[in-house]
């Protein structure tokens, strides 16, 4: 299952100092450390390109493009994290984080976002399946639920 992780179809480029090696490799030893908090932990990771505005007033979506092939750089990587309490009920965290350096000083919890933003920046539905009636908690905040 490991060797499944290093398929093409398995990666997106990323900008290494200051992301990949430091933010975003924050970001996946908390979520490591929410499996000894919760009874399971579920992950949804991708890429994401999303607009900007540029000098003239208006939204934009570009991105760089590398190598031979055009392989598409993306602008911002999403991670949607679900954890099961020993009761079975849901705590949901939904992060973006632009793909570029990020100030080593910067709290990972400033990257959440709603998870229906990520939903639809991505054209996915997440844990669409799972009773919302079980989730007690959204970016830490308690919901209507419970």
């Amino acid at each position: 299952m490991c060797d499944q992780t290093f398929y093409l179809s398995n990666m997106a480029p990323q900008v290494g100092r200051g992301f990949n090696r430091d933010k975003w490799e924050h970001l996946e030893r908390y979520v490591r450390k929410l499996t000894k908090q919760f009874r399971n932990v579920y992950v949804c990771t991708g890429p994401l390109y999303l607009p900007h505005m540029e000098t003239d007033g208006k939204m934009y979506v570009t991105y760089q493009v590398i190598g031979q092939s055009n392989v598409s750089v993306p602008t911002h990587f999403f991670k949607v994290v679900v954890g099961e309490t020993e009761d079975r009920m849901l705590e949901m965290e939904a992060f973006v984080l632009p793909n570029k350096e990020i100030e080593d000083s910067t709290p990972i919890h400033q990257f959440l976002v709603p998870p229906d933003s990520i939903e639809r920046a991505a054209g996915l539905l997440f844990f669409d399946r799972v009773s919302r009636s079980r989730l007690t908690r959204v970016n830490g905040q308690k919901t209507g639920h419970f």
